[in-house]
C-alpha cells in the first residue's frame, strides 16, 4: 500500500499535534509511609504545572493530597492522598 504525499503530510501534522498536547498520566503507587499515592505526569507543550495540580486533585478527590516530591523540569509529582481525621495511616511493614 502506497501513501500519497498529502496523506503523509496529514499523518506528520497529526503526530506533531498529539505530541504538543499530550495529556500526561496518573499512576497509582504507595508512598514511603504506606499511604496510597499517585505519580502524576503532565507532558506536552500545552500542559503546565497547573494541569498537574488539577490531575492530582482529581486523583484524591475531596480528601485532598500532600505533595511528596515534584519536579518542574519533567513536570511530574508524587502525591499522597490525605487521611481523613480520626483514621490512622497504615503502618509500613
Amino acid at each position: 500500500m502506497r501513501i500519497s504525499g498529502r496523506s503523509q503530510a496529514r499523518l506528520i501534522i497529526a503526530s506533531i499535534s498529539l505530541s504538543i498536547v499530550a495529556c500526561g498520566s496518573v499512576h497509582q503507587t504507595y508512598v514511603p509511609d504506606g499511604r496510597r499515592g499517585f505519580v502524576v505526569t503532565c507532558g506536552g507543550l500545552l500542559n503546565g504545572s497547573s494541569s498537574c495540580l488539577v490531575k492530582a486533585g482529581r486523583a484524591c478527590g475531596n480528601r485532598g493530597y500532600e505533595t511528596i516530591k515534584g519536579s518542574e523540569e519533567d513536570r511530574s509529582m508524587m502525591i499522597a492522598c490525605t487521611v481523613p481525621n480520626g483514621a490512622a495511616a497504615p503502618t509500613p511493614h
